[in-house]
This record gives structure tokens, C-alpha cells and sequence, in this order.
């Protein structure tokens, strides 16, 4: 049973590939067919035509030999003929439907007949003119009126009146049918088509902006529409002219003057692009022009009147510019920054107006409920730096307090300090943990917290005291996105309500959401992963490319020395072809280093102090070594303490005695230190085959800011590719 039903199915298969394959055969057929009688149709239509020429023409020869022969009867003859038999041929398929082989046959056979008569014809006539050559006058009068009467004795078929003769354009179109265009009506086309495209471009306006976009509010009139189209000015009163001219550029086309009501997206978009801004993440609201501009939030008068007074800032710089107005909003916010370009006052302005805005029942709390915002920095340095900024900001504010928590001060001083009430701390994670740890400080009201410079803290190992002490403040805003910004507007309406109304206006700090700001000029991946855990949505700046932070201003020197003991005697030479005034870092690996450096330059005595600095000192030398740096004409020599965060201004030369070996992050912000704010610098660093380890990172970095890499470094990075093959 089982064979018969595999037969049966087999026999099914067999039948259904047989009936495809007839089904492809018939198609070929008829494919066939097809084609060869489409080729059957056009030979026929080409006989036909050839046909019904000979078939006209012929008539026409017949009454020329009648008539002996005449100029004007043989062009019309030929012209008509031609005409007659184009316009037939037209019609060549519609003919051969009806008329048979036979008859087509016949009509062949009568064209070759008159063929023959034709050439027989045409020799008599020949004969004829060279026997009559010297015929008379009214011999050739006779011949014309025989012609004449000859043509009007033509049967209905033949005679072509002109009435019934076409004209010039239908046999044009009938030759365009049949022949095509000729080159000369190619050329006209051709013509045309280019004129064309010449006028939609004068026409045609290209900007990359909407019209709905437009900067101006209204056209220019010193040039109209037609003046416009002809390329001329329109004749203007100088008067006018210069009244225009003051009142376009300083109303309608300077974004920096304009009234910020009549700003459109162009314009922001514009102002960003001035100063290099890139912002994505987070909503982000439209960037600062002035310090005493309002876009939406106002900085508080006592913060303005400092930037203007003790600061005495006259613009924002572009981390300034996007940050202020973000940080002004309440939302979180990531900076990423060149270092140099004012990231202090882009977070402490913003830091300080909340501070202020807070009612006065609420600054009288900071004794017993703790700071009102808070920032870490990695180094004691930099935090005491930027207890220094937020003070001056807070000249004017009436008793508000800043205080630096760092270690390497007297700890039971700063809780004295603390509990009398500071509404701004500043301080380094590991001392700040042990303030929270013997309860000298809590954080029960601290909804404004910055991590500057987060990217060091984590290099350094703070990561886990960071942790703790984000987890000592107010709660986060919640991970929604739109309820994320629902509370950040209910906070800023609750701060408003009660701002400046004095003590009987009571808001609870509590209830406000934690504010979060990160800035750095680098983003590694740890701090990412900081961010998402501790930032709700943030807005992240950046200033420049990516490559922004790699320093392009500062012309980098790599020495590729042949040993350690060469360090010594290139370090004197640069040195001693210093200027007196210059500002010198020297940057070296190890705390004893240091001291060996600085003693060797002591004692050579190049006609400038010279100070070290490391976290072996106290903290009061290590001030005391630093102030008298920043006073100018000193030789500083110290550890990655001095790479980060330090705002020392005009140092010309950076030299690192040491490369770093950890990161290439560290050298970045080593040379960072010259170059500030805009200004040209020269790092210079030793290298030797010791290090190996950072010679790839290096080259990468040197050619990513198109600084010269020595042959013997390229040298030895080949060498080492080539063993690792092997």
C-alpha cells in the first residue's frame, strides 16, 4: 500500500512538471508569433510606402514627359509627390488591412513596369534636348501651354490643386514623425532649456534657513524689488542712509542687542554657534547674553551687583553663557569644558542665587538643619580657590558664610565654624565624611550639591566617600522626564513665592528637589556611570568639539632623552633661557622628586624663587608656597596636587620633568595649567625609555592636536609592534 500511494504521488508530480513545461512552450510560441508579426508589419509598411512614391511619382513623370519638360511643373511635381506619399504612409497600416497579396502583387509588377517607361522616358528626353538646343522662342511658349493643358486633363487621382497641397509645418511634422528632429531644432531646444535654469537660479533664493526664521523683522529699503532684480541701489538721502544703517545693526540684526522678545530660534541658534555651545540631553533653556538679562530667571541684584563690582566680569564666557540660565532653572546639568574658561562662576553664580533667594527664616536655620548647597573638589587647592569665588560673589549678600572643609587644617576648628552656621560648604569627600561621620555636619536641607572636577575625585579614589555623601542629602527628582520638569517648575514657583518677603513667608527647604551639577573637562566612563545613578535628566553642555580639552593653543615639546641623568642639565637650560618674569611649572611624578628638584634649582639659583608643592607638606606651607607663586616671577615644582582645577594665571611654561605613567588625562590637565583663557603657551616634557607605557596614548594625543612626535618615540613604538608580532 505504501509503494502504490509513493507511485500515485509520483505520478501527480510527474503530471504537474509535465503541464508546466507545456505552459512554457506555448508561451515561447506565441512569444514567437508575436514577433514575427510585428516584423511582418513594419516590412510591409515600409513596401507600402515605397509603393505608393513610385505610384505618385510615376503620375508625375508621365505629365512632365507629356508636357516636354518644365521647371516649375517638375519642383511642384516632386514637392507634391513627396508630400502625397509621406502622408499616405502614415496611413500604411490601415491600407494593408485591406488590400490583399494578390493585389499587392499586381501593384509591385505595375511600379516596376513604370520604372522601366521612366528610364526609357528619361533617355528620349535627353535626346530630344540635345536635337531642339537651338529651338526658337515660341517653341518653348508652345511647350508651356501643352504642359498646362496636359495638367488639367489629370484624373481625380493624380490632380493635386493647391488647395489640396500641404503646407510647410504639417510637413514638418510629418517629417519629425518619420526622421526626428534635426540638429539645428535640437540646438533651439537646448537653447531654451538652458535659458531657463539660468532664470530659476537668479530667482531662486538660497539660504539655509526658513523664511519664518528671518533675523530682520523688516526688509532693507535702501534697496526695492526692482532694484533689486537689476543689480542697483536705489537712490537714498545720506541722512536716511545712515539712519538705516545704526538701526539695523544695532535693533534688528545683532543678537546681542536685540530685544530678547523679538528673538527668534535663528538667533539663539546664532549665538550658540558664536561661542561654540553644544548642548543635548536634557531641555536646556536659551543661553545668556548679558549678566543682567532675564531668560526666564534673573540673577539675583546682590549676585549681579558683585559680577559687576568686586568681579568686575563684563560678559559671560560661553560655559557661563549656557550653564547660568540652566542652573537658574533647576534642572541638572553636565559641563564639559576647556580648563581656564570660568566653570566656577558658571556653577557659583546659580549656586549663590539660590542661596539668596532662600527667605531669612530659612538662612537662620543652617546652625542646627545644616549648609544650604554644598561642592566637592579633589584637592584642597582647588576647593579653597573656589571658597574664594563664591565669597567674592557674596560681598554684597549680608552675612551669608562660605567655609573650605579640607583636610590638613585643625578639624575641631572647622566644627566650631559649622555649627555656628555656614550656608555653603566647599570641601575635599575625605574630609567632608569625616565631618558627617562625628556629626560636626548635617546635610538635612542641602538640595544644591556640585561635583567639580568629578572625573579627578574618581582618579584619586573618592568615589566611595562621593557616594556617601549624595546619599546624605535631600531626595532625587523622579526618573519621569515630564514629572522631573513638573517639579522643578512647582520648586522654582515655591522659592519665588517666598523670595524677599521676609520671615513670616515660611518654606520648607525639605521639600525641595536635589539640584545636581557636574563639570569637568573630561567625561570619562566612570563618571558617567556616576551620572546616571546620581543626575535626573541632566543637560549636558559642551564647549567646542570633542577635542575641545586637547589644547590646541599650546605648543607641546617632547625631548626623547637617552637617560634619566640628561633630565638635569636640559631642565637647567630651559631654565636659564627664561624670562625674569615668566611663571614655571616643573611637574614631577613623586613627592620625593619634588623635593629633589626643588632643592637642585635652590641651589643653582636662576634669580627667581623657587617653591614645591606636594600632599606631604602642611597645609599651610602648601598656601603659603602656592600665594607666593601666583605673585609672579617663581618657579613652582610639584605633584599631579597642581594639574588640576588651579586658576594660575599667565604661567607661560609647563615642563614635566616626569611623565605621567597612569593616564593621558593627567598630562592633558599637567599642560593645561599655560595656555588659560584664550592665551598661548609651551609645554615642554622629558622622555625616555622608561616611558613606554604612555607613548602610545601620547602619539595618539600629538597627532589628534597636530603636534610634532619625535623620530625616536615613532622609532621605538615601531620596534615594540614589531616584537609583539614575533
Amino acid at each position: 500500500m505504501e509503494d502504490e500511494a509513493a507511485a500515485r504521488e509520483h505520478a501527480e508530480r510527474m503530471a504537474v512538471i509535465e503541464a508546466r513545461l507545456e505552459e512554457k512552450r506555448l508561451l515561447k510560441e506565441r512569444e514567437e508569433r508575436h514577433r514575427a508579426l510585428g516584423k511582418s508589419e513594419k516590412t510591409k509598411v515600409t513596401k507600402v510606402k515605397q509603393v505608393l512614391l513610385d505610384e505618385v511619382s510615376g503620375g508625375y513623370n508621365d505629365n512632365y514627359n507629356n508636357a516636354g519638360g518644365g521647371a516649375t511643373a517638375t519642383v511642384t511635381a516632386r514637392a507634391t509627390a513627396t508630400a502625397t506619399a509621406t502622408a499616405t504612409a502614415k496611413e500604411g497600416p490601415k491600407i494593408i488591412k485591406f488590400i490583399s497579396k494578390k493585389k499587392r502583387e499586381e501593384m509591385r509588377r505595375e511600379a516596376e513596369a513604370k520604372k522601366k517607361e521612366e528610364e526609357e522616358s528619361a533617355k528620349s528626353r535627353n535626346n530630344n534636348k540635345m536635337k531642339n538646343n537651338n529651338s526658337n522662342k515660341r517653341t518653348t511658349t508652345h511647350t508651356t501651354t501643352a504642359t498646362n493643358k496636359n495638367n488639367s486633363k489629370k484624373t481625380p487621382h493624380t490632380q493635386l490643386n493647391d488647395a489640396s497641397i500641404l503646407n510647410q509645418a504639417q510637413i514638418s511634422e510629418i517629417r519629425r514623425a518619420y526622421v526626428g528632429r534635426t540638429s539645428q531644432e535640437i540646438a533651439m531646444d537646448d537653447n531654451k532649456r538652458k535659458e531657463k535654469e539660468k532664470q530659476k537660479k537668479r530667482t531662486q533664493f538660497k539660504f539655509e534657513w526658513t523664511a519664518d526664521e528671518d533675523t530682520s523683522r523688516d526688509s532693507n529699503p535702501i534697496y526695492d524689488y526692482t532694484a533689486r532684480k537689476v543689480g542697483k541701489k536705489r537712490e537714498v538721502d545720506p541722512l536716511e542712509r545712515m539712519s538705516i544703517k545704526r538701526s539695523n545693526t544695532t535693533e534688528n540684526n545683532n543678537v546681542y542687542s536685540k530685544p530678547i522678545e523679538n528673538m527668534n530660534v535663528r538667533d539663539w541658534r546664532i549665538l550658540r554657534e558664536n561661542h561654540d555651545i553644544r548642548v543635548r540631553g536634557g531641555k536646556a533653556p536659551n543661553p545668556l547674553r548679558h549678566f543682567n538679562e532675564g531668560n526666564p530667571v534673573a540673577i539675583h541684584p546682590r549676585v549681579l551687583r558683585a559680577i559687576k563690582e568686586t568681579l568686575r566680569y563684563q560678559d559671560p564666557s560661553p560655559i557661563q553663557r549656557q550653564a547660568i540660565p540652566i542652573g537658574l532653572q533647576r534642572r541638572d546639568l553636565i559641563g564639559i569644558a576647556e580648563t581656564g574658561s570660568g566653570k566656577t562662576c558658571a556653577f557659583g553664580i546659580p549656586m549663590c542665587h539660590h542661596v539668596l533667594s532662600m527667605p531669612q527664616s530659612v538662612q537662620d536655620t543652617v546652625s542646627d538643619n545644616g549648609p544650604l548647597a554644598l561642592v566637592m573638589a579633589p584637592t584642597r587647592e582647588l576647593a579653597i580657590q573656589i571658597d574664594e569665588e563664591l565669597g567674592k560673589l557674596l560681598s554684597f549678600s549680608g552675612g551669608l558664610k562660605t567655609l573650605p572643609v579640607v583636610g590638613g587644617q585643625d578639624i575641631e576648628t572647622q566644627a566650631f565654624k559649622l555649627r555656628k552656621g555656614v550656608h555653603i560648604v566647599v570641601g575635599t569627600p575625605g574630609r567632608m565624611v569625616d565631618c558627617l561621620e562625628s556629626s560636626y555636619m548635617v546635610l538635612n536641607q542641602c538640595n544644591y550639591v556640585v561635583l567639580d572636577e568629578a572625573d579627578r575625585m574618581l582618579d584619586l579614589g573618592f568615589g566611595p566617600e562621593m557616594k556617601i555623601i549624595l546619599d546624605s542629602m535631600m531626595e532625587l527628582k523622579s526618573e519621569n522626564e515630564m514629572e522631573a520638569y513638573e517639579q522643578e517648575q512647582k520648586d522654582l514657583m515655591a522659592v519665588a513665592a517666598a523670595e524677599g518677603t521676609g520671615q513670616n513667608t515660611s518654606i520648607d527647604p525639605t521639600s525641595l528637589r536635589r539640584l545636581t551639577a557636574m563639570f569637568s573637562a573630561t567625561m570619562p566612563a566612570e563618571v558617567e556611570r556616576l551620572a546616571k545613578e546620581y543626575l535626573r535628566h541632566p543637560a549636558i553642555i559642551q564647549i567646542g568639539d570633542q577635542d575641545s580639552g586637547k589644547n590646541k593653543r599650546i605648543e607641546q615639546r617632547i625631548l626623547y632623552l637617552a637617560s634619566e641623568r640628561m633630565k638635569d642639565s636640559n631642565l637647567q637650560n630651559i631654565l636659564s633661557n627664561s624670562g625674569r618674569d615668566e611663571k614655571i611649572i616643573v611637574f614631577v611624578n613623586e613627592k620625593r622628586t619634588a623635593n629633589q628638584v626643588g632643592t637642585l634649582l635652590d641651589r643653582k639659583n636662576f634669580g627667581k624663587p623657587v617653591v614645591v608643592l606636594h600632599g606631604g607638606k602642611q597645609q599651610e606651607e602648601r598656601e603659603a608656597n602656592l600665594a607666593l607663586f601666583k605673585s609672579g616671577g617663581a618657579i613652582l615644582v610639584a605633584t599631579d596636587v597642581a594639574g588640576r582645577g588651579l586658576d594660575i594665571p599667565n604661567v607661560s611654561h609647563v615642563i614635566n620633568y616626569d611623565l605621567p605613567g597612569r593616564s593621558i588625562d593627567n598630562y592633558c590637565h599637567r599642560i593645561g595649567r599655560t595656555g588659560r583663557a584664550g592665551k598661548s603657551g609651551i609645554a615642554t616634557s622629558f622622555m625616555t625609555d622608561k616611558d613606554e607605557q604612555i607613548m602610545r596614548p601620547l602619539q595618539q594625543y600629538l597627532e589628534s592636536t597636530k603636534a610634532a612626535i619625535p623620530p625616536q618615540m615613532v622609532e621605538k613604538l615601531r620596534k615594540g609592534d614589531h616584537d609583539n608580532r614575533l
